[in-house]
């Protein structure tokens, strides 16, 4: 008899601890369970790209955000910032048209909107993890389509908050692959969404190492669509000198003056904090346009001036939405504006900028490149998409070749830029935008 309880007592915690762990396994499965009724496959077509889209057809993964409005979270590169065709399709059902209601300048998200009665009534909202970013070490899920395998999910931790590329991400060693971009990063031990699968190193340099928008950032943006508010980011009207390994300081290197927004900074000012949350240390760039997002009023910043903290007020000014942008296409180039802060040293003109050139198309053949500058056609100097669309539009009419003249940062002699010259007979000249006019219009 002592024997038999001496076992019991050796036994009941292992026999706990194993009750516990079948417990705990049969939550993370149900989540992922959960995961299908919000989780649905994205696929877009792009005909005439803007900057960092291409031409084609490509596929990922989003979830159900808001049911009554139809809402669907997924990254900016699965929608595309200039879709000519975008659907979307919950598990078992066929796709449906979406259309692109938010696309994010800084975050890697998008929001489509999806005719709320084409939701099956089985589909449910994804819960959202809005408040913190989760510790490391937190066991996550990531869910998706990666290669086409349908509603997979792959587990992991959290092993890092990371600052790369200019904005803030969750590290996971979850598998993310292409086909879950776009997706939900679960966490196993909430079932809530903490964040949006969007990228991972090579798989022939790393392994492991995945990254995820975080729904902390991505919330913020939601929140402020559904209060009827514009949360594109803020026109910055300087440059910072930041180590982005670092994370510590925000110092100003540069304030422009010839920009919508004119802020009092001086070089070598340092930006702590707004002074409506003094406790929030503001450290990295993409931390002060987070924080300025949706405030439209005058701001005071808390600025530590040659030692001293004083109080500095600016003006709020954001940039134009995404889905405003309107382009120019001819014989498979595009043209367009893209508004920088440092334009009054890069571009003080304000020419317009290649956002694409088409494989095998004239414009390919001619030699014109993406990211270079529109320095005149024909030796005149047109600055503005409208004019530019109008000169095209007549050239097309008549079967005029046209010579346009670019210029890209690139060293010559004793210069740091490059100019090329391009003959072009002009073929489908037209508009092209989410909201852009059909064809062109004449001034």
């Amino acid at each position: 008899m002592q024997a038999l309880i001496v076992s019991l007592v050796v036994l009941f915690p292992l026999l706990v601890a194993a009750s516990l762990e079948a417990a705990e396994e049969g939550d993370r499965q149900s989540h992922f369970q959960r995961a299908d009724s919000y989780t649905v496959k994205v696929r877009t077509s792009v005909e005439y790209p803007f900057l960092k889209d291409e031409v084609g057809s490509s596929s990922g993964a989003g979830f159900l955000i808001n049911k009554a409005a139809g809402w669907i979270a997924t990254n900016a590169h699965v929608s595309s910032r200039n879709p000519s065709s975008l659907e979307v399709a919950f598990k078992g059902e066929t796709f449906i048209t979406g259309q692109l209601l938010y696309v994010d300048d800084l975050l890697d998200l998008a929001i489509i909107k999806v005719a709320s009665a084409a939701i099956p009534e089985k589909a449910q909202e994804a819960e959202l993890a809005c408040e913190l970013d989760p510790p490391i070490g937190v066991a996550v899920g990531a869910y998706g389509h990666p290669f086409g395998l349908s509603y997979s999910g792959t587990r992991g931790i959290v092993s890092g908050t990371r600052f790369r590329w200019g904005r803030y991400w969750i590290q996971t060693d979850a598998a993310i692959n292409k086909g879950n971009s776009g997706g939900p990063l679960i966490s196993l031990e909430t079932g809530k969404v903490i964040g949006i699968n969007s990228a991972t190193y090579s798989k022939y340099i790393s392994e492991g190492i995945g990254f995820a928008v975080p729904m902390t950032h991505a919330c913020h943006v939601i929140k402020l669509l559904e209060d009827g508010h514009d949360p594109s980011p803020s026109i910055l009207p300087v440059s910072f000198a930041v180590d982005d390994d670092s994370e510590n300081d925000l110092i100003v290197a540069a304030v422009y003056k010839n920009q919508r927004a004119n802020w009092p900074l001086q070089p070598e000012d340092r930006v702590v904090a707004l002074a409506s949350q003094p406790d929030v240390k503001l450290k990295s760039q993409a931390a002060l346009i987070h924080a300025l997002r949706g405030k439209t009023r005058d701001i005071e910043l808390i600025v530590e001036r040659s030692g001293d903290l004083i109080n500095i007020v600016i003006k709020n000014h954001v940039r134009t939405n995404l889905l405003d942008r309107v382009g120019v296409h001819v014989s498979g180039i595009i043209f367009g504006k893209k508004s920088l802060s440092d334009d009054e040293l890069m571009n003080p003109d304000g020419f317009l900028i290649i956002n694409d050139v088409k494989s095998a198309s004239a414009g390919e053949l001619a030699g014109l490149k993406s990211y270079s500058l529109l320095h005149s056609i024909d030796g005149n100097t047109i600055t503005s998409v409208n004019e530019l669309c109008t000169y095209l539009l007549d050239a097309e009419a008549s079967g005029k070749e046209v010579k346009f003249v670019t210029r890209r940062a690139a060293w010559g002699y004793r210069s740091r830029n490059k100019f090329k010259a391009h003959k072009v007979v002009p073929k489908n000249v037209r508009l092209i935008g989410p909201r852009a006019p059909e064809g062109c219009w004449k001034t």
